[in-house]
């Protein structure tokens, strides 16, 4: 049996999209973002746990903070800074440091996130 856990932080950036449908996009704007990160795996009969939530905080500290009061473009970025392109980053950032990682969501807004699963 696999068992799923995740931990939720937040952090609070800037950004300017190129390329986009709006007019209002590429204006310079920002969002509070909400990051939910899931890990999958067996329970480790000895902790009774799949991993430590300090861990899993050690583990997004670094990548959150590449984001946390920032302001990017598609200059200082390399792509265009879009929820999509981000968490496909943010995901990679993890699954470098740890394979449990099984899904990333991170929400833009109250009603609009973006995705990856392995």
């Amino acid at each position: 049996m696999k068992t799923r856990i995740t931990k939720i932080v937040k952090f609070e950036m800037g950004h300017q999209l190129d390329n986009c449908y709006s007019e209002e996009c590429k204006l310079p704007h920002g969002h509070g973002y909400r990051l939910e990160c899931t890990f999958e795996g067996d329970v480790n009969p000895e902790t009774g746990m799949i991993m430590d939530f300090k861990e899993i905080k050690e583990i997004l500290q670094p990548v959150i903070d590449q984001y946390d009061h920032k302001f990017l473009t598609s200059e200082s970025y390399g792509q265009n800074p879009t929820a999509e392109n981000m968490v496909r980053d943010i995901f990679r950032s993890i699954r470098q440091q740890t394979l449990l990682i099984k899904k990333v969501r991170l929400w833009e807004t109250d009603t609009g996130y973006a995705e990856v699963s392995y």
